[in-house]
């Protein structure tokens, strides 16, 4: 339950108790410092420090498991040749399930192919026919030329090509060379900057992989500790052998407690990586495209002026030539040109023909390779196998092959009460807790919040002033966590103990919640030491943030490390009423 939301039923009867008692114990105490006439007054002070505040919801649910796969296939009425699982079998995505008998689609394959290379060998001769007589009618060309004004009308044609192509080569250049202009001041910035969070990244991988193999490297040295430890003491600890060492108990104690503590390491390491991976992959994201248009810009300027430089050279040559085809006019002969024209029709027709040939054979072969694809049958999920509907030998009519529940993909159902619901979004971090994985907090993410009420709860409440009860009712809503952090403690069907974070700030400014005051005028300040005891103080304004279980986020221009606020005195003859209002609505909580 979020830690600042009304109290509700018993929890708020006992937290009134609790209060109420503490109280008495404060007032007898109060009661005896005044008969002993003491008259010194302890001030007690807090560092200000930067912390983690978060504010959860806490709830119950079970482990339940996300799917169930029924494995059917589409080829009705052929034989059943293996099948490759029996019921309780554990399988992975792209585990063989069955396999069918293919053969004689095979062999219709292996026909159809060969058909269809002949054809394809017959077609590509065609082309190869085609080709050649196009080639010869264009070398026979200048045979047939019986005037020099066909040389002069290529020469200046060529010519003018040439120069347009140079002249568009150089227009190209220098837009290029404009837009590289315009984009380098961009991908500069854009390159230190991610070279800055490349650097960072990379800094917690090795960090990560350091504790990785920390842990790893603990691990054995744990295994063997215990190894040695079972010798000679049993699961209690009591001596199995006479005159067994204590140091290797103590041994494997500490090996484990490091491996702990490397875990921890690890585990912090993992987290920081997760949380940089955001910020990498959106600086990469944003680099990546002015990178590549940056660097293709450079690669397409150069190569813009080498053809500058070729274009120019084939420029000046045309010309030389254009002007010797000027000193010596000949006719060219039109029927050259209808020839060269025939031989190209010629060649595109056997072209078309060779791409329709190939249409056609695969047309007919696509039916049979699809066929040939699906004779092998394989998990598209992680599981357990809790039926096999078929055998070898079965000629397959259709039906459940196998059916697998999916066990190994974990999540966590819990129904939230109409008051929190609205809090609880999809994406929110989870902390899961289970009596079958001890203390060991498991991580989690909220990924199905239902709109509509799932359920009903039923409420007692009775009052403090008359002592009557009241009976109503809570509608919950269903909400579904994927469980991040893998166990092979847990099983279906288990309790699960959970805090929902609804919102957090990492490494902020905080105090305890009750050294901050509000003036008249609605605005925060608190009370800075200015001496070791406490007894000389300033007030610093403040502004108020994310308030969690004791500390409140507080942010201040003049906030600064060591500093200390001096902690708020509580005399025990004050009211319930003002305590309460002093801690909050939950109270200690």
């Amino acid at each position: 339950m979020n830690l600042f939301k009304k109290l509700k039923g018993k929890k708020k009867r006992v937290i009134i108790i609790i209060i109420i008692l503490l109280l008495i114990i404060l007032m007898v105490r109060n009661n005896k410092k005044k008969q002993e006439a003491s008259q010194t007054v302890t001030i007690e002070t807090a560092t200000i420090e930067k912390r983690d505040i978060a504010q959860s919801i806490s709830a119950t649910g079970k482990i339940t498991t996300s799917n169930t796969k029924n494995v059917t296939s589409t080829l009705t009425g052929i034989e059943i040749a293996t099948v490759n699982v029996k019921e309780g079998q554990q399988v992975s995505v792209g585990d063989i399930i069955c396999t069918f008998d293919m053969t004689d689609i095979q062999e219709n394959l292996t026909q159809a192919q060969s058909s269809a290379n002949l054809s394809s060998v017959q077609a590509n001769l065609g082309v190869q026919s085609a080709q050649r007589n196009l080639n010869e009618a264009i070398n026979s060309k200048g045979n047939q030329i019986a005037s020099g004004q066909n040389d002069v009308n290529s020469a200046k044609q060529a010519y003018d090509t040439a120069q347009n192509q140079l002249n568009q080569a150089k227009q190209s250049l220098t837009a290029k060379q404009t837009e590289l202009a315009n984009l380098t001041p961009t991908y500069q910035a854009e390159q230190a900057k991610f070279a800055g969070i490349e650097t960072e990244y990379t800094a917690k991988q090795q960090a990560q992989n350091t504790a990785q193999n920390a842990y790893q490297a603990q691990e054995a040295v744990v295994q063997n500790a215990k190894i040695e430890y079972s010798q000679y003491f049993d699961e209690t600890g009591n001596p199995i052998k006479p005159g067994a060492d204590p140091s290797i108990a103590t041994n494997y104690t500490n090996a484990k407690t490091m491996l702990t503590k490397l875990e921890v390491e690890l585990n912090t390491a993992k987290i920081s990586l997760s949380n940089y991976q955001s910020i990498y992959d959106t600086a990469n994201t944003s680099f990546a495209p002015i990178k590549a248009q940056f660097e293709a810009l450079s690669a397409e300027i150069a190569g813009l002026q080498e053809s500058v430089i070729s274009l120019e050279t084939n420029v000046n040559t045309l010309k030389s030539a254009y002007d010797k085809a000027l000193e010596g006019l000949n006719s060219i002969s039109s029927t050259a040109d209808m020839n060269i024209a025939s031989m190209q029709d010629a060649l595109k027709n056997a072209q078309l023909g060779v791409t329709q040939d190939s249409q056609a054979q695969n047309s007919q072969m696509k039916p049979l390779q699809d066929q040939l694809d699906k004779g092998v049958v394989k998990s598209t999920v992680n599981g357990t196998v809790t039926a096999v509907g078929v055998k070898q030998g079965d000629v397959y009519a259709g039906g459940n092959i196998v059916t697998i529940e999916g066990c190994e993909e974990l999540i966590i159902e819990a129904e939230i009460g109409e008051y929190d619901i609205p809090d609880v979004k999809e994406g929110m971090k989870v902390f899961v807790k289970t009596d079958a994985t001890r203390e060991e907090e498991l991580k989690g993410r909220i990924i199905y919040v239902a709109t509509t009420a799932t359920g009903i709860t039923a409420t007692n409440d009775t009052s403090l002033a008359t002592g009557a009860m009241s009976t109503g009712s809570n509608a919950t809503y269903k909400i579904k966590i994927d469980l991040l952090t893998p166990n092979e403690r847990l099983r279906l069907g288990m309790n699960a103990k959970l805090s929902i974070i609804t919102e957090l700030k990492e490494d902020v400014w905080s105090v305890p919640y009750d050294c901050i005051y509000e003036r008249e005028d609605g605005s925060n300040y608190i009370e800075i030491a200015k001496n070791e005891e406490g007894t000389e103080k300033e007030q610093l304004n403040v502004q108020k943030g994310l308030q969690g279980t004791y500390y409140t986020e507080i942010t201040s221009a003049d906030l600064k490390e060591g500093m200390k606020v001096v902690m708020p005195t509580v005399d025990a003859g004050e009211s319930v009423e003002k305590l309460l209002e002093m801690m909050g609505a939950d109270a200690g909580m």
